[in-house]
């Protein structure tokens, strides 16, 4: 059978409307053709072979404009290039919406880092954002420090010298599995036939508390900050931390040694830098051997408090219906990167798709129903800074979660954030409700329509799907994004592929099209809510666990959402009240995150379900 691809240019030659006025031609089409041989999909494709601009797009965000630091020019000017194509493009509804809430930027000037003792030898390195420069080369003793909190024996021993830090180093060794894959039908298949959305089949994170999110990310701020002011008055002139890739590769951001101090409150902590893991255990055996070696570095950087620069973009496609155009459906993607490399593969890959995929549906003249809004975000790599500021003032708030009026006008927000890959699917986050309506608009692209129940996180949709806004993140193929580029200095261009951006962007125009077109809002998650409930025909009860910071109710009515029922507290432990129809039901308790038996049923009394969960009570409601 001929390729989609030649088929739907001869569509395109010559008249489509004579073409499918004529029944011989039907008879002859195949099944699988029929399915992709809508006049929607051929205008979007035709838009596409006519002139694609997905990979222009992610060499003028990553080869120009990167590295997109928060805060950083670089990250600005990449806003306001992109709002200048879109402009080309007859896009013009487009604004900045800031999210600065005191966020600053910095970036390296120069740096070097070089072994000199007992060996001259090249170290390879990178500086981590948000630390101090080092005031001209310098030369210091390293120093091994196998605890954080060892340094503190070392008191008055530690003016200039290097510390490595001990407790985040693990020697890499051959790596058995290849660099570079991609998701297999059977692993796809058991993806689609995962019953509990919690199970880690595909992708990288499994499900986790979006409360607690920012929660761990500023204790783990305040938990170093003694750390690092003991150092900074024991006037240490360096701190290293081991990359944990293989090959020399840098993995350098600032969820490990060295927080990210992205604030101009925050402190400040020493220069610091990333040095490939082999580089780093030679170290470490060059002290084990009896030496002292000594580095010498030198980091000169410069830090941005400008507020204009903290801006997400957003541009919108308004919607042709006068009854349903203050409806959205949001396409987004985070424009901001880490620095080491350019930011090709994360993220300016996703935003080129929905950038292109926002274009396809203006150029292809597509007249949707709803708004269609595309959202660049700034700050993902700092906490959702971006997406959380326009939740809060557009969605709910994220502390006490009051809604905001756009809440309930959104009818989905998809986001791509998985690397470069090729979409395979979509990851439902347990709204199992819209899977019949993704089968079908998705029937064009039978190959790669796999929707698992399965949750996706540590990225901006997570935010809406708090908000129980139904929000999806794309299944994708894998490539060598978690391998060797997220977040490192191999994030660049060359593994970008462009035949799968060219389709990546089709795919998300095409079903953000056809969403916009549903005659009603997407549905939302049933018992997924911020705030406990406290009215309905079942109560839940959960004794003690007073010092409990979070607990969430889980079982066959909520399709096993870890933290969508929450809680409140009593007197005597944690209470929630729910509306449930007749039946029979199984739960558990998430408590702090952990899985937890109801303490008031008895260890015989407590039940299976068949499909991998245990230590159920059973619930009647008549």
């Amino acid at each position: 059978m001929e390729t989609l691809k030649n088929v739907i240019r001869k569509f395109i030659i010559i008249d489509i409307m004579k073409i499918f006025a004529t029944g011989v031609l039907l008879l002859l089409m195949t099944p699988a053709f029929a399915q992709v041989g809508n006049d929607v999909l051929l205008k979007i494709k035709a838009a596409s072979d006519k002139n694609p601009q997905a990979m222009n797009i992610v060499s003028y965000l990553s080869d120009v404009y990167g590295p997109r630091l928060m805060g950083t020019p670089n990250y600005y000017n990449s806003i306001l290039w992109t709002e200048e194509q879109l402009k080309r493009w007859g896009i013009d509804k487009i604004e900045h919406q800031s999210f600065d809430k005191d966020h600053r930027g910095w970036e390296v000037i120069d740096f070097n880092v070089e072994l000199i003792e007992p060996v001259k030898s090249t170290v390879i390195a990178y500086p981590l954002a948000y630390t101090s420069s080092t005031n001209g080369e310098a030369t210091g003793e390293v120093i091994y420090l196998q605890r954080l909190d060892s340094v503190y024996t070392l008191s008055g021993q530690l003016k200039g010298k290097i510390l490595l830090m001990g407790s985040f180093y693990q020697p890499v060794r051959n790596i058995s599995l290849p660099f570079s894959q991609r998701l297999t039908p059977e692993t796809l298949e058991q993806a689609k036939n995962n019953p509990d959305p919690n199970d880690l089949i595909i992708g990288y994170h499994s499900r986790r508390s979006t409360k607690a999110v920012f929660a761990f990310q500023l204790s783990l701020r305040k938990q170093r900050e003694k750390f690092f002011n003991f150092c900074k008055e024991q006037e240490v002139l360096a701190i290293i931390e081991p990359s944990d890739y293989p090959y020399g590769i840098l993995h350098a951001d600032g969820n490990r040694a060295v927080p990210s101090y992205m604030k101009t409150t925050d402190i400040t902590p020493a220069a610091s830098f990333v040095i490939a893991n082999e580089h780093f255990g030679r170290l470490v055996r060059l002290i084990g051997l009896g030496f002292k070696p000594k580095l010498k570095v030198n980091l000169n950087v410069k830090w941005y408090a400008e507020p204009k620069y903290n801006v997400n973009l957003i541009a919108d496609i308004e919607g042709s219906d006068p009854l349903l155009k203050n409806e959205l459906v949001i396409i987004g993607a985070h424009l901001d990167s880490w620095h080491s490399g350019t930011g090709a593969v994360d993220n300016a890959a996703g935003c080129a798709t929905m950038i292109e995929a926002l274009r396809l549906i203006k150029a292809s003249g597509l007249k949707p129903k709803r708004t269609i809004r595309l959202a660049l975000w700034g700050g993902e790599e700092q906490v959702f800074a971006g997406s959380a500021s326009y939740i809060e003032q557009h969605v709910g708030d994220l502390v006490t979660t009051e809604p905001v009026k756009q809440k309930s006008a959104i009818s989905a927000y998809f986001n791509l954030d998985n690397g470069a890959g090729k979409i395979r699917g979509i990851y439902l986050m347990g709204n199992d409700a819209v899977r019949s309506i993704f089968e079908e608009y998705l029937k064009p692209f039978e190959n790669n329509n796999t929707l698992t129940i399965q949750n996706a996180n540590q990225t901006d949709h997570e935010l809406f799907d708090f908000q129980n806004i139904p929000a999806f993140q794309f299944i994708q193929d894998p490539l060598d994004y978690i391998s060797a580029i997220h977040h490192t200095n191999m994030d660049m261009y060359e593994y970008v592929p462009a035949n799968d951006q060219q389709y990546n962007a089709e795919y998300v125009a095409y079903l953000a099209y056809q969403v916009a077109q549903h005659d009603e809002l997407l549905p939302r998650k049933k018992f997924n809510s911020q705030k406990p409930s406290t009215k309905g025909n079942t109560v839940f009860k959960l004794k003690g666990f007073k010092d409990a910071q979070e607990v969430n109710l889980v079982g066959n009515f909520n399709n096993w959402n870890m933290f969508g029922t929450p809680l409140y507290k009593t007197k005597d432990g944690w209470e929630c009240k729910i509306d449930l129809p007749k039946g029979k039901y199984v739960y558990k308790f998430i408590v702090d995150g952990s899985w937890t038996n109801d303490p008031s049923t008895p260890a015989e009394k407590l039940v299976r379900d068949g499909k991998g969960h245990a230590g159920l009570t059973e619930k009647i409601v008549e």
